[in-house]
């Protein structure tokens, strides 16, 4: 858009164009007029002269001249006497008449000077002085009374000024003229003078061109002084309309920010408010103005806090924080505020600008998230990271105080049936009629803990003896006989099984306890259930698997038993596999294939869970070199204990030793850790990660979810995958809760830059809510059950085909 100073320059240089046109035209109109003004009196001076002449030589009888060629005796005058006359000394004379004389004088006149002048009449006596048209007309204009005719006109093709006044018959005329027979003071004819006008047009045209070049530098002058002022007041306008730009843009972005906004002066009264201010706090700008932010004071604070903020604000310039306000209609909520100080050029504090979002729900969100990781979502229990933290302070104080505690394990006895008949929602009602049910059997003090599925926990910190267990336990199992009524319709009976470890006598710390109480457990359900065990070292499982299977498993080692089996990494954007993650399986030579479930355990207890770790690894970077040759640009991902990792920088040099023997670029290799790691983060195993990714090795947290503090860990971790755990995403199409902590893993991956897998998708509603929400990659038997080397191959190709068909 032009701007009006380019708009007022334009029109000023369109007056001043004008102007100089209509001086230039008048200039030129005037000359002309001068022209016409100059030949009209050198008219009128040339007919005066003539005029003067002839009355002279009339007044005087006219004038005698020798006779000659030119001037000889006029027979016009052949009627007067005295015509022609002798001199004394001898000399012939004749009479001129002043006419015929002035007549010559004009012819040589006009010969010189271009002037013409006639003596012309109607009744004449020469034929030369017949009057034409225009002087015949002219002539009886001047009987009706005219006393003179002056008219621009042509004569010959050229511009002349015509001047013609009456001849009057006077006395000293009738001499020559009276035989004519005209009275005196009639008219009888009359004096014509014609002046070119050439002489006095060039000039004029000289005067014009003068004109034109003294009004073209006037006017370009003119043209030059409008522009540069223009451009100095563009250069002005631009700079105050850049000023008012930004001055408007800073409005808009102060009225419209999201952010709450006000100014202040440097007393801090409010000078303005934004719209977001009024939105969250319901202060109107009228309500607000004048006041101080202290109308917003929530009393959540105490002095100090205000103080330190304000000498932090004076002495830095700035002050951002979390703070508690309040709205006009006295809620509280919280805000993250920033305060800045703005100074003039002498340095002097001239105003305090604000701005604050509100942060509540972002609050209410963590607290929600927060109590997700450590609350069953079904029964609001503890879950099983909330229940090992309390487990472990409970041990320390039962070390440090010298009692006795005690662990009830709790599984129900007839929940699948009930779960199986009636369906899921109904065995979730039953789950929370349980746990209302066992929350009325213990007191504040003790701990009530869903670990999963129908286990439930109870810490018991204060016991004497045996006996004060027995008595929680008992009323636990008659509490569950009760009957249930479910959905108002459906009368269920259920029972509990429930092991009992004691502390120190069974085991001195988390691990023991639980293991041991388990057993019980087991050992309960194995006495006919609905009863209570309490431990004894000759239950243990796990001792009679070691004594059974320890030199099996070191044999396994030795003759390479253990195999690694590849369970596929799909990803959801490019619908291909991308990877695979090597799970260790034992294939017994009598036993047939060994549960991982088994012997894992047995192999951490046995301290051989790094051997196994190393060799899988082996096999895993070797493997993957194999699908390289085939075409195929996979990542292989192999888990890691935190043992291991507490070794430090040798993992590091094992995988640098193992990338260069089978050649595998290090981004094809990814390290799994389990979220336990996190709850210990020692200095040994964030080295052993470091390294590692100095190598260029990914690292992915496994079973994220389940474990402690998960979320406030992963900022001190570089790592690049997070895997879901499939206990999340078993139910994760019926289960709103597990959608929910789904989404907000997703989300917190998102923000910090992180790949998101989701394990155990078995079905492809699981697949299609994942890949909805933004989920990366899946891993699970939709795709694919781990597989040995062999078998992937096949599955590479049938995904590949239907890549190209898809395509």
């Amino acid at each position: 858009m032009r701007s009006p100073v380019y708009r007022n320059a334009i029109l000023v240089s369109l007056a001043w164009t004008a102007v100089m046109a209509l001086s230039l035209a008048w200039q030129v109109a005037e000359e002309k007029r001068q022209a016409l003004t100059l030949a009209t009196s050198a008219a009128h001076a040339n007919f005066n002269k003539d005029q003067a002449y002839r009355n002279w030589a009339s007044k005087h009888g006219g004038v005698y001249v020798q006779p000659d060629e030119r001037t000889p005796p006029s027979p016009y005058l052949a009627h007067i006497a005295d015509r022609d006359v002798v001199t004394t000394g001898g000399k012939q004379l004749t009479l001129m008449n002043p006419a015929y004389m002035l007549r010559q004088m004009m012819d040589e006149y006009g010969q010189l000077y271009g002037i013409r002048g006639r003596i012309v009449g109607i009744v004449y006596l020469n034929p030369n002085n017949e009057a034409d048209a225009w002087e015949a007309q002219t002539i009886r204009e001047f009987e009706q009374g005219a006393k003179e005719k002056v008219e621009l006109t042509e004569i010959d093709g050229a511009p002349y000024i015509r001047l013609m006044k009456p001849m009057v018959m006077k006395q000293h005329c009738q001499k020559c003229h009276g035989h004519l027979g005209f009275a005196n003071g009639q008219v009888r004819g009359g004096v014509s003078v014609s002046v070119p006008m050439a002489p006095y047009n060039d000039s004029a045209t000289h005067g014009i061109q003068i004109a034109a070049v003294n009004h073209m530098g006037i006017w370009l002058l003119g043209l030059a002084g409008v522009w540069g002022v223009g451009w100095r007041s563009q250069l002005s306008y631009r700079e105050r309309e850049r000023h008012v730009n930004d001055l408007l843009l800073s409005s808009h972005v102060f009225e419209y920010s999201q952010e709450a906004m006000l100014v202040t002066d440097s007393q801090a009264r409010i000078l303005s408010v934004n719209s977001a201010f009024t939105r969250h706090t319901g202060f109107s700008e009228e309500e607000a103005v004048g006041r101080t932010p202290s109308l917003l004071k929530s009393d959540h604070h105490d002095p100090m806090f205000y103080a330190q903020m304000w000498q932090e604000l004076l002495t830095n310039g700035s002050w951002q924080g979390e703070i508690w306000n309040r709205r006009k209609g006295g809620e509280v909520f919280a805000a993250w505020e920033t305060i800045v100080m703005v100074r003039n050029p002498q340095g002097e504090i001239t105003h305090f600008i604000g701005a604050f979002t509100d942060i509540t729900e972002k609050k209410q969100w963590e607290e929600r998230i927060h109590h997700l990781a450590h609350f069953d979502v079904l029964t609001e229990l503890p879950n099983r990271a909330l229940f090992n933290d309390r487990l472990e302070h409970a041990l320390a104080g039962a070390k440090r105080e010298n009692r006795r505690m005690a662990l009830m394990f709790l599984d129900l006895d007839g929940f699948k049936r009930v779960n199986d008949s009636l369906g899921h929602a109904h065995g979730d009602l039953l789950l929370q009629e349980v746990s209302c049910r066992l929350t009325r059997c213990v007191r504040n003090a003790d701990t009530l803990a869903r670990l999963g599925g129908d286990e439930f926990v109870v810490l018991l910190e204060h016991v004497q003896e045996e006996g004060d267990v027995r008595l929680v336990a008992e009323k636990v199992l008659r509490a569950l006989r009760e009957p249930v009524i479910l959905d108002g319709r459906h009368e269920v009976f259920v029972s509990g099984s429930l092991g009992v470890a004691l502390y120190p006598d069974d085991g001195n710390d988390v691990r023991a306890l639980l293991k041991n109480a388990d057993t019980a457990m087991y050992q309960a359900k194995d006495s006919g259930k609905d009863c209570i065990v309490f431990y004894q070292p000759e239950m243990s499982d796990l001792a009679t698997v070691r004594l059974t299977y320890e030199s099996d498993l070191r044999r396994a080692l030795r003759e390479r038993q253990l195999q690694a089996y590849y369970q596929p990494k799909f990803d959801l954007s490019q619908q291909k596999i991308v990877g695979f993650e090597a799970l260790a399986r034992w294939i017994h030579p009598e036993k047939g294939m060994i549960s991982p479930g088994v012997f894992i355990p047995l192999a951490e207890e046995l301290n051989m869970i790094d051997q196994i770790d190393a060799a899988i690894m082996a096999q895993a970077v070797k493997d993957a070199m194999s699908w390289r040759q085939a075409g195929y640009d996979l990542v292989v991902s192999v888990n890691v204990s935190g043992r291991e990792l507490e070794r430090g920088d040798e993992l590091a040099q094992r995988v640098e030793v193992l990338l260069e023997q089978y050649a595998l670029p290090p981004q094809n290799l990814q390290i799994e850790i389990t979220e336990s790691v996190l709850m210990e983060l020692t200095e040994r195993v964030q080295q052993a990660l470091n390294a590692l990714r100095g190598l260029g090795v990914s690292v992915a947290i496994d079973d994220f979810g389940t474990g402690y503090s998960s979320l406030s860990y992963l900022k001190n971790l570089s790592v690049d995958v997070i895997k879901i755990d499939q206990s999340f995403v078993r139910e994760i199409t019926r289960v709103r809760e597990d959608q929910v902590i789904v989404r907000a893993v997703i989300a917190m991956a998102e923000s910090m830059g992180l790949s998101v897998l989701a394990e155990g998708v078995e079905a492809e509603e699981q697949c299609r809510f994942l890949r909805k929400e933004g989920c990366h990659q899946i891993q699970g038997y939709w795709i694919s059950r781990p597989t040995p080397l062999e078998e992937t191959f096949p599955l590479l190709r049938e995904y590949d085909n239907l890549q190209r068909l898809k395509a």
